[in-house]
Parts: C-alpha cells; structure tokens; sequence
C-alpha cells in the first residue's frame, strides 16, 4: 500500500496501538518529509525492509525525503532499521530526535551513516542501552572500504548541534573519521552520561584511517557534565581550531584532563595556549584532574573555576610570564597575568571556589587593571588567597552589585591600603576620590578568619544602594567600616543606608565596631536586624520615634558625659547582646529595642 502524498506522519498518545496497519501489508511511504511517533508504549516496529507492520522500503529511494525524524517513549524499540542497510538512503534527514528508547545499542548501520550529508541536529535523551551511535561491525568488505574513504571529506558535513542527555551506557559518538568531518558543527553538549571515554573513538580505525588532526572551526558551545570517566575531550585538536568558540561549561568529570598529553598545539612550557578570541563563558567545577591551561579571550565575560586542579602532581608549575593579558585556567598561584589590565573589563561574573593554590588575583598590586563591568563576584575556600583588591581597581568597580566571600582564610582585608602598595605603582591612587561602591547591593563575608575589616569609610558614602549585609564567624574583625585616616571624627558625621534591608552580625567575637567611633548610621529601610555572639560589640542599636533603626558606637567622652542629651541616647541603646528584630512583626528581640524620641 502506497502513500504517494503523505507528507508528515505524527502518532502521539496511543497507548494501546501495537501495529501501524494490518499484517500482511506492506506500507510505501515514499513522500513523507516528517515523522514523529511518541508515547507508544506497545508499539514495537521498526523501519524495516521486510517486515509488515510499520514501513516498508523496496529501494534505497524509499525514506530518501525524510526531513525529521523524532522517537519518543518507545522503550521496545531495540533498532530503527532493520534488514539489508544498503538500502536505506537518508540524503536529505536534517533533524534526528529520540527519546526514552531505552532498548536501543545504536542509531545507524554504517552505511546508514554515511548518507547523512544534510543532518544538522542530533538530540538524544533517556536512551540507557546506547553505546554508540554508529553500529560496530567486525568484518567490512574491502570494496565497502574503498567506498568509506571516498565519502570521507562529506560525512556528516553540515552537522550543527549534537545534544546528548542521560544515556548511561554510552561509551562515544562514533570514530574519529566522523570527527575530522564536521566543519560546521557549532555546540556539542553531553549530559549523565557515566561510561562516555571519549567523545570520538581515537582508537586507529578498522577501514584503515590513521590518526589525524582535525579541528572544529565552527564551534561555538562546549558543554560536558557528569561523566564520571571522561578523560579527554580534545585528542589530536590543534589548539587553534576554535576560533569561534564562545562558551565553555565543565561540571563534576572528576578525571577530565581535557587535552590529550599528544596533542599538537601551542605550548608555553608545559602550558597550552589557547588564543580563543571569541570566549565569553567558561566554566570549570568539580575536574580535579583538570589541565592548566592558559587562555587570551579579551571578550570573556563569565569565569567560574571551581575545584580543578587539585591533584597534588598537577600543583606548584611555574607558569610562563607572557608580554599579554592572559588566565591561568587551573589551581595556580596567580588567576590573572595582567600587562595593560583592558583584556579584563569585559568581565562581569568571577567565581572562584576551592582553589587551593591561589594566592593573587593579579601579581602586582600597581598594575592598573579596569573591571567597570564586574557585577558579581564570588569567592569561596581560596584559602592562601591574601587580597582582592588595590585601591586603584576598587575604584574601577562601578557596576558591582554582588560580593560573596567565604572561607578565604588568609585574608586581612579587601582592599589593600596604600601603604602596602609599592610607591612607584601608587602614585595613580594620590589625589583620586575616596573609595566607593555605588552599586553595590549584596555582601556576604563568612569564616575568613584573619579578615580584620571590610570597607574604608571616607567622606562620600560608601555603599548608596546596599540591601543586605551578613557577616558571620570572621574571628579576628574588629571593624566593618574603617576610618580611612586614623584620626577620629571631631564633630559627629550622620551616614544613612537608604536601601538596607537586612544586616546579620553573628558569631564575629573579635568585633568592636560596626560603625567608626563618632559616625551615627541611620538605617530608615531596615527590615530585619541580627546581632549573635559579638562580646566585645561597642556599637548600640535603637529605633527612633518614625521606627527608623540607628546605631552609635561608644566613645569614653560620651561614656563621661551623661549629662549631654545625645549621651544619654547612646546608653540607652542595645549593646554587646544578642538581637533578633524584625521590622515585619513576626521576629523578637532578646533585649527589646529602645525607642528614643
């Protein structure tokens, strides 16, 4: 039975259907441009050549205008095509989708394969007996031989995307003679997928091919998560082969190494190099077998490096000291080799985690290095990391909204102060205006344990826009907010943090105090206050008659000066004693807090 004018084919939802027509006919879908069957749980055909119950092709030219082809929730099905795969021809199938056919080894007989000269997207997901995607056949006549290596420079030509999620089995895509022919592939992207090795089979091929270098030119999107014994991604890549990529993402491949130890490339020492000017994102966590590597991308907008590198044979490699901005992609003693600073000013979002090694952002603190476009800056269990910040790039920080820092032990301070930097590379900070956030919304400073203060305070405020403020278990600060100069306030100077929301002062044992001696800080929208564990606390909290939260720090004058109004407001403030108050009615205070009027 012909269907000379069916052009599309969809069977959705039909729970009950077993077979696509009676038994003993055979099916000619010559025309059909797009087929999709999903949620046919008893449907157990397949494309076959000789079987009676779902397609039938008589010539090569059968299935030859299929466009798109798309399998979903179809757990019987163990092939797609069965009988002589000499015969199936599918020259003009662009789109393949297949999902939750977990019964199926492969996708294509080699022959099958090889007709693909149009496909430009592959997605498979939930395919848990998959092992490859082309089948593996032992004995291949000598004439098919010769046939494979003239199809060899269009083999899968105008490949785009390969998305590849949860098939637990799977060992690679196919051999590398595949992988040498995609010029224009653009994202490859590999989820859950526990038994992968390789991407490509490396291995020398059994059509004869040798290894050779091959190069992805039109890569844009690398994306590997959760393969547990992935090694390599790139074996025999030359290093200038991705010129477009723009984003990298690396996640809990606890054995990646990334570049194989053959691979031809450019090396600076023991380091590759990769000039990949296009980059924007990259993101490496959880590789802790991860190559160093070194990146120049002036375009690099996101970098997150996240436990790699940990190794202890991968630790302590000197690194090359290069005549341009570069990153040190690995656990290194230094994150950014700085010569002018302007590669940087791209970036807005730095995560760095469990980079044990690290000590510096950049190596010299004179070194004017811009990051105008910085918004968000995480780092989290650095622990040799000693400093942020100098002077000059603080004040470059215009646009930064959000600073987490946690577990950074080493750290004393933020910003380094002018004397710790050197005078030849300090002369750009004299005269500049004092030191300020303005967009600033979010801080989080937890378990540094050697951090002594956070922020100078000078005559502008500091942090206009700030919402929230925690600090927690920093044993040795003494202050939030320092006094740029030593010398205190003569007349009382009145701050207000128009935008604070939220501020949490707990287990901080060192603390005295929150604002500088002689300041007064009004917080008119603070919502919910937390102070635990500060003993040594000499800054009060009190609401004044519009509920609007203040806070003072004791000085002796004051202490002696009862008599004077603005004393009296001072002692009747909550000092040094746990505080839960929230604005919102639903939280308490250990010590209610004194309304002054």
């Amino acid at each position: 039975m012909k269907f000379d004018k069916l052009g599309k084919l969809s069977l959705r939802e039909l729970p009950s259907l077993i077979h696509f027509g009676p038994k003993g006919y055979h099916f000619v879908l010559s025309t059909l441009e797009d087929l999709e069957v999903r949620d046919c749980l008893k449907l157990t055909a397949s494309f076959s050549i000789d079987s009676q119950e779902f397609v039938h092709c008589e010539t090569k030219e059968s299935m030859a205008n299929l466009i798109s082809l798309q399998l979903g929730s179809f757990p019987e099905l163990s092939c797609i095509w069965n009988g002589s795969n000499h015969c199936i021809n599918l020259h003009y199938l662009e789109i393949i989708k297949i999902t939750g056919c977990g019964k199926l080894t492969y996708l294509f007989s080699e022959f099958t394969a090889r007709t693909l000269e149009h496909l430009k997207l592959l997605y498979i997901r939930n395919c848990f007996s998959l092992e490859h995607l082309i089948e593996e056949v032992e004995k291949v006549d000598e004439i098919d031989v010769s046939n494979m290596k003239n199809h060899y420079p269009l083999f899968w030509p105008k490949l785009e995307t390969v998305d590849i999620r949860k098939c637990k089995n799977l060992k690679y895509l196919c051999s590398s003679t595949l992988a040498q022919g995609l010029p224009n592939l653009e994202s490859i992207k590999i989820e859950d997928c526990p038994r992968l090795i390789q991407v490509f089979n490396m291995e020398k091929n059994k059509d004869g091919f040798g290894l050779e270098n091959h190069c992805w030119p039109a890569l844009r999107t690398l994306r590997i998560v959760n393969c547990q014994i992935l090694e390599y991604v790139f074996t025999n890549t030359l290093s200038r082969g991705f010129l477009l990529l723009e984003s990298v993402y690396l996640k809990n491949c606890p054995q990646l190494k990334v570049f194989s130890p053959t691979e031809e490339r450019d090396v600076i020492g023991d380091h590759i190099l990769l000039n990949v000017s296009c980059l924007r994102d990259l993101s490496v966590s959880n590789c802790p077998q991860f190559s160093c590597f070194i990146v120049q991308a002036q375009l690099m907008e996101v970098l997150v490096l996240n436990n790699m590198g940990n190794s202890r044979q991968l630790l302590n490699v000197d690194l090359p000291v290069l005549n341009e901005d570069c990153i040190v992609v690995g656990n290194q003693e230094e994150v950014f080799q700085v010569q002018d600073g302007c590669s940087f000013s791209s970036i807005k979002k730095l995560y760095l985690r469990n980079l044990f090694e690290v000590q510096i952002l950049w190596k010299d603190v004179g070194q004017v290095v811009t990051l105008e476009n910085l918004t968000t800056l995480k780092l989290s269990d650095c622990k040799k990391l000693r400093y942020i910040f100098s002077p000059t790039m603080a004040r470059s920080l215009s646009d930064l909204v959000d600073l987490f820092i946690e577990g950074c032990e080493e750290i004393e301070q933020l910003i380094l102060a002018k004397d710790q930097v050197s005078s030849s590379s300090s002369n750009g900070d004299i005269g500049l205006q004092p030191i300020s956030f303005p967009n600033l919304t979010k801080i989080t400073i937890t378990k540094c344990e050697n951090l002594k203060s956070l922020f100078p305070f000078g005559s502008v405020p500091v942090l206009p826009k700030l919402e929230s403020l925690i600090v927690k278990r920093n044993f040795k600060l003494e202050q939030v907010f320092k006094l740029e100069n030593e010398v205190e306030v003569e007349a009382e100077e009145e701050m207000k943090f128009d935008k604070l929301e939220w501020l949490t002062l707990e287990e901080l044992p060192s603390l005295i105090h929150f604002c500088p001696k002689g300041c007064h800080f009004v917080l008119p929208a603070l919502i919910e206050l937390k102070v635990s564990d500060c003993p040594k606390l000499t800054t009060g909290f009190f609401i004044d008659s519009q509920e609007f939260m203040h806070c003072k720090t004791k000085t002796p004058q004051l202490v002696e000066e009862d008599v004077i109004e603005e004393s009296a407001t001072v002692s009747n403030a909550i000092f040094n004693k746990n505080i839960c108050w929230s604005r919102r009615g639903r939280g308490f205070s250990e010590s209610q807090l004194p309304h002054i009027t």
